[in-house]
């Protein structure tokens, strides 16, 4: 548990109280949105990996002894965020996540259904990360694309689906369903789990969610974020950076139509976490992905 964690739960209390009463008690100068790093989708259920083949472990790592007072040293690896592979050399994540990391020290673990046994898996490297105009005081432009250090070959799977984007026009229905997926903890405040899960949440309009966490850190209308609840089901920390997986058109296709941004609690009844959109960023994910790095 990261400093401060205890003022943002006081500040998660008020927050509901504050919808409980249909009242807003809602206090800028004391409460803070809470960027979702390092916890999970909570009340879900677990997911086959044939399904998302597209998934990313964003892990620390670090060179250290292990707990054994004789033991030689090895990489630890610690999980703090969620991400989606696009391409064979992109992932595309929230930029809060990343936000003046030390990129040497950020590896990615890949479709994997389970990240328990680490040291078996295959990581890769992180090259280079990329922002547009992110604003870390209110998470605007919370989007961010990593370059691997080499191209991404499944050991899975041979018929490898990249994460897709929205087509121009997609935007779900006020009350539509969407999924998120993550790894983590399967109950509020619970341990952290290595396997991956997911969670059903619906899309709430603009209106509904000012109503709930307060205009401050609400949605605006058109703009690049979007809210989102469950029925105890919720992202959480460590799920940042993870897709919004929404379906549209006449086949049924799905999209990241959002990325696991932030939020003032979760896993709590009515109470919704904050998205952001990936459509209006499009332009800018294509160039980059497209562009021959030398």
């Amino acid at each position: 548990m990261k400093a401060g964690s205890h003022s943002n739960r006081k500040c998660g209390i008020l927050i509901i109280i504050a919808a409980v009463a249909a009242i807003n008690l809602f206090d800028s100068q004391k409460c803070h949105a809470v960027p979702i790093v390092g916890g999970r989708i909570v009340a879900s259920e677990g997911s086959s990996i044939s399904k998302y083949p597209y998934m990313v472990s964003l892990q620390d790592a670090h060179y250290a002894y292990g707990n054994n007072r004789n033991a030689s040293l090895k990489w630890i690896y610690q999980h703090f965020c969620g991400g989606s592979l696009i391409s064979e050399r992109w992932i595309l994540s929230a930029a809060h996540c990343v936000w003046r990391k030390n990129i040497h020290q950020i590896v990615a673990f890949i479709g994997y259904e389970n990240i328990e046994n680490v040291h078996d898996l295959e990581p890769y490297g992180v090259e280079r990360t990329e922002y547009i105009y992110f604003q870390p005081s209110n998470y605007r432009n919370d989007i961010a694309l990593l370059q691997l250090d080499r191209e991404f070959k499944s050991q899975l799977s041979s018929n490898l689906q990249y994460a897709q984007l929205p087509p121009q026009g997609m935007k779900p229905h006020s009350n539509e369903s969407c999924r998120i997926i993550g790894y983590g903890a399967t109950r509020h405040a619970g341990p952290s789990q290595k396997q991956l899960f997911e969670a059903e949440v619906r899309v709430i309009g603009h209106q509904q969610c000012r109503d709930i966490i307060g205009h401050i850190w609400a949605p605006k209308n058109g703009g690049n974020t979007v809210c989102a609840l469950g029925n105890n089901q919720d992202s959480c920390q460590g799920d940042s950076g993870g897709p919004l997986i929404c379906r549209y058109g006449d086949g049924g296709g799905e999209y990241i139509y959002g990325l696991v941004s932030h939020g003032l609690t979760c896993g709590i009844k009515g109470m919704p976490s904050i998205y952001t959109v990936t459509r209006p960023y499009y332009d800018w994910v294509q160039l980059l992905v497209q562009k021959t790095w030398t």
